[in-house]
């Protein structure tokens, strides 16, 4: 088989997208992304800056002034 003939069977082979998307850089890069915003966005208590900060203290300690 020629080398022109064996491009050419190379180039009708028509695998959906899916099928080939784990060899695509793109499709890893956007996976990584997505995971590490996933991560962060969990981590963060939902991307809140300001920490939960109690306002009322316990029952029973209250301090003296």
């Amino acid at each position: 088989m020629h080398v022109s003939e064996q491009l050419e069977l190379a180039h009708h082979e028509h695998r959906p997208y899916w099928k080939r998307a784990h060899h695509d850089w793109r499709f890893w890069v956007a996976l990584i992304l997505m995971l590490a915003a996933m991560f962060i966005y969990t981590m963060t208590d939902d991307l809140s800056i300001v920490p939960h900060i109690r306002t009322h203290s316990a029952p029973g300690s209250s301090r003296s002034q």
